[in-house]
């Protein structure tokens, strides 16, 4: 570990080794010490985090300087880097180790690949169901609660259909599981429906207790992270299957809900609170049911799935985070001065989303490049039409509002929390003398 420290969120001293990522850094060729730093700066922005808003203070960053230091004279210690001049250069030992470690992250990104496909994820599907009704079944039994025994069954059941769905993906009848999906989830929604009505007027009194509680809420959690990461994946693989599983999945956290429900109203002796909640969840079963349903008739129609209404919804926070990080940064980018003019803002933003010159980025994916260059153009007529950007003699200015804007971004309380969040700008910013247009001493 490094013997170096610097302060994280609310002023905790936080312990870091980095030679690891500087070995990485200079694998492609000898760098100084701002740029290398790029490299740690270079990763947040991969993923949308621009952070004007976050940006590191003085306080944060020279400690954060002063470690790197400390880590590269370990490294010429222990003969993996060599100094030239204000340069760093890999020795063919730490050459050796920094390919090692490319081909970690290689690794990792091939496994991590390996995950979202189809007849993995309906794998891991199979192993969640059964081993949720391992955990739900015990707990209804000990509880006494027939809501839980009810939703253990189901997913014992369910855990079974996955099994079908497994083979029915790995053999390429994929459809035919989709069809025995949608059937499943009305019929689940049909009786979830009617034994929710029957308790409108016949009550039950459900029993609850601490395992009941915990059962129930490990199921919530675990079938909510499993309807996001299978809703990922038949996204990126066109797989209507995997959708709809993702929306089953969906379901049994709404299933979780009416059980909470029924335990909240055995402690409260309310049984019609149970039967309420009940037929509200069963009609959110039965529209996702009716909507898949439609959804795999008009594939069938078409000759192949239409995926883009649930991509939309799936990425549509992602990318408006991403949209107004980078507006945000634009702004600050004029605000500081370092980009002066419309071609300089352009100019810059395009270098900073340039990931290809890092070689960790490279194993990691760059992104598309072409759509970075659409993002640019797209914040930076959005900032003009909002009125938060003018343009007088060829020179940017920010306006009365787009100075309220990045003021709103930069309150004292958001720098604190999101401190852990590092911004820095591209390498020519690092220069006290900016490239002719696109800044100014």
């Amino acid at each position: 570990m490094s013997g170096k420290t610097h302060r994280g969120p609310g002023g905790r001293r936080r312990r870091h080794d980095n030679r690891d990522m500087i070995l990485m850094a200079l694998s492609d060729s000898a760098q100084t010490l701002p740029e290398i730093k790029e490299h740690f700066y270079a990763l947040p922005r991969r993923f949308g985090i621009f952070s004007p808003i976050y940006r590191m203070t003085a306080e944060d960053e020279q400690p954060f300087e002063q470690e790197l230091a400390h880590d590269l004279d370990r490294l010429i210690s222990e003969g993996q880097v060599l100094r030239e001049k204000d340069r760093f250069a890999l020795t063919t030992l730490g050459r050796d180790q920094a390919n090692n470690r490319l081909k970690g992250i290689r690794r990792a990104v091939a496994l991590a690949s390996g995950l979202i496909r189809p007849e993995a994820v309906s794998r891991i599907t199979v192993v969640v169901h059964l081993a949720l009704a391992a955990i739900k079944l015990p707990a209804a039994i000990l509880s006494g609660s027939a809501g839980l025994l009810n939703d253990s069954i189901d997913t014992l059941l369910d855990g079974f259909s996955s099994i079908l769905v497994y083979f029915g993906v790995r053999f390429k009848k994929e459809r035919a599981a989709n069809v025995f999906l949608v059937i499943l989830m009305l019929v689940t929604g049909g009786l979830t429906l009617f034994e929710s009505t029957r308790r409108l007027f016949i009550p039950h009194q459900p029993d609850a207790d601490l395992t009941a509680f915990l059962a129930v809420l490990v199921s919530a959690l675990v079938c909510l992270f499993l309807g996001l990461y299978q809703r990922y994946a038949g996204l990126q693989n066109g797989s209507l299957t995997l959708i709809t599983q993702s929306v089953d999945s969906r379901n049994h956290v709404l299933v979780a809900v009416g059980v909470t429900a029924g335990l909240i109203a055995a402690l409260l002796r309310f049984p019609l609170l149970d039967a309420i909640v009940g037929v509200l969840v069963a009609a959110l079963i039965l529209r996702s049911g009716i909507e898949q349903a439609v959804g795999l008739i008009r594939s069938w129609e078409s000759g192949e799935a239409d995926l883009s209404g649930y991509s939309e919804k799936f990425f549509r926070k992602y990318r408006e985070f991403r949209k107004t990080q980078l507006r945000d940064w634009m702004l600050y980018l004029v605000d500081s001065r370092r980009a002066v003019t419309g071609a300089g803002l352009l100019e810059e933003a395009a270098r900073a989303l340039a990931f290809e010159k890092f070689p960790v980025l490279r194993e990691i994916g760059t992104g598309d490049r072409d759509q970075n260059e659409e993002q640019i153009a797209q914040a930076a007529d959005d900032l003009f039409a909002k009125g938060w950007l003018t343009e007088e003699n060829g020179s940017l200015r920010l306006s009365p509002a787009g100075r309220r804007r990045l003021w709103m971004q930069t309150l004292p309380v958001r720098r604190t929390m999101s401190r852990s969040l590092v911004y820095h700008p591209s390498q020519t910013n690092n220069n006290p003398k900016f490239e002719a247009g696109n800044g100014e001493k």
